[in-house]
């Protein structure tokens, strides 16, 4: 660097974050930075003394010694490390960089300095130091800690069993520490979490955290074991290792598998009761119809036609189950109107509604609204809401069906009068089970919702008790020219 240069470089040297000076190969301070003076804890007053304060003058005095160092080996950068005292009394340690600037015949004139502290790097290096020195005092006692804990311990070495601890022993079945040393977990650990086992490892190459896992392990005897537990990178024997620590869990999960059995034929059970209620509104529906008939003369296909469809309704009910069991599985849908089939849920819920002193009133924005779906899951859903809203209103009242389509979708609600429902209760709406009906299953809107989700619309609540609960299907529409030439 030529001297004539330093000047354009002056803003750069006040603002610099790092300690600058610029000193004369006499040793003189010619120029500090506000950095400098922050760092060595003098004003810039005290550089430019007669006579530099001790812990300046050492500096100074090594500085000195390494630009004629420099000067000698015809060099013009180097470093050097350094001791300093605070005024404060602190021990720093400053990493020097010294490097000459000539002037335009090419001799040193400036020593260009740069001052970092390296004190907190130098403190951890001291203090890791100190760690690896006294970890083999320590790793008596960790071991000792080890041998005594109830829980299974292995320290493995690249998937090699390195120790174990009398309970690990125990767990696995082995007579002694070195029928295991140098075992594969590979061997230990199932064929069928191997996967699992895997992942870890590269977890472990990857320097990220191990955390916890649940295997199968194949004990020395034979025996599938269930463990629980979680590994940790540690220094062990000088190597990098990997320490488990487990505890047996067999008997637990013998226990959860047995509740949940337990609770597999209590769902199955509420299931054949859910689904028996469902079949029993289509068959009063249909009595009722025959006894229509026995005492009408008139043409009554109508009535045919509606107890066919029943029929058919009863047929889908009973399987329902997969509805809930495969809620992704999709079902074979096809352009249909959704007015006539609303229609025809309205007649079918008009006489449970009479016997309830209940209203059903119906206000449709459009002749048609087309849409991709499954008629007899639709018209489930509907049945489904009008039951329900029925049930909210045991005094009687008038329940309001909606239709508009807008922006692609279609918006069909159900309005009731009845006794409302609280936010948490709309919140829970929708898990198994749940229910605000003195006798239910919670299982008709689960139903209800899967159905909507598999036609790719959803179902929204409002509701405010003791006024009302308003259901919403939305539903994406199609043109009538694509339902036309389907």
């Amino acid at each position: 660097m030529r001297s004539a240069e330093v000047h354009n470089y002056d803003f750069a040297f006040r603002q610099a974050a790092i300690g600058m000076a610029l000193i004369a190969p006499d040793g003189a301070f010619l120029k500090v930075n506000p950095a400098l003076c922050t760092l060595l804890g003098y004003t810039p007053d005290h550089f430019t003394l007669p006579d530099l304060l001790p812990a300046i003058q050492e500096l100074s005095r090594d500085i000195v010694k390494c630009g004629e160092w420099l000067q000698s080996m015809k060099r013009d950068q180097h470093r050097i490390d350094q001791h300093y005292y605070h005024p404060s009394g602190q021990r720093l340690s400053l990493d020097i960089r010294i490097s000459l600037i000539r002037n335009e015949a090419g001799k040193p004139e400036i020593y260009f300095t740069q001052f970092e502290n390296r004190t907190q790097m130098m403190q951890m290096e001291t203090r890791l130091h100190y760690t690896e020195t006294h970890l083999h005092e320590r790793e008596d006692s960790f071991m000792q800690l080890l041998d005594g804990l109830p829980l299974s311990v292995l320290i493995t070495n690249h998937g090699q069993i390195q120790y174990a601890n009398p309970a690990g022993l125990r767990l696995i079945h082995a007579d002694s520490l070195e029928a295991v040393i140098g075992m594969s977990t590979d061997d230990l650990v199932d064929a069928a979490d191997h996967e699992i086992l895997a992942e870890r490892k590269q977890r472990h190459y990857n320097n990220r955290p191990i955390g916890s896992v649940r295997y199968r392990i194949r004990c020395l005897n034979g025996q599938l074991r269930h463990v629980e537990g979680f590994s940790l990178k540690i220094t062990y024997q000088k190597k990098r290792c990997v320490i488990g620590i487990f505890k047996d869990i067999s008997d637990q999960k013998l226990e959860e598998d047995r509740l949940m059995q337990s609770e597999k034929l209590s769902t199955a059970g509420q299931l054949a009761a859910g689904i028996a209620h469902e079949i029993r509104n289509p068959l009063t529906a249909i009595f009722g119809f025959l006894k229509l008939l026995r005492t009408s003369s008139q043409n009554n296909d109508q009535y045919f036609a509606i107890m066919e469809s029943e029929l058919k309704r009863i047929e889908f009910i009973v399987n329902e189950l997969l509805v809930l069991s495969k809620p992704q599985v999709s079902h074979a849908s096809k352009p249909m109107d959704i007015l006539p089939l609303l229609d025809q849920v309205i007649t079918l819920m008009n006489g449970q509604a009479a016997l309830k002193n209940i209203e059903i009133v119906s206000a449709f924005s459009e002749p048609s609204i087309w849409i991709a779906g499954e008629a007899n899951q639709l018209k489930q859903v509907f049945i489904n809401l009008l039951k329900n809203a029925m049930e909210a209103m045991p005094q009687g009242g008038i329940i309001r069906i909606h239709a508009l389509s807008r922006n692609n979708e279609a918006f069909i609600s159900v309005q009731d009068e009845g006794c409302g429902m609280t936010a948490e209760q709309i919140q829970a709406l929708g898990k198994p089970f749940f229910t605000t009906k003195e006798s239910g299953t919670g299982l008709g809107f689960m139903i209800t919702h899967n159905i909507i989700h598999n036609h790719g619309g959803n179902i929204s609540v409002q509701s405010v008790p003791q006024e009302g609960t308003t259901f919403t299907v939305t539903l994406p529409v199609i043109s009538e020219p694509e339902a036309a030439s389907s």
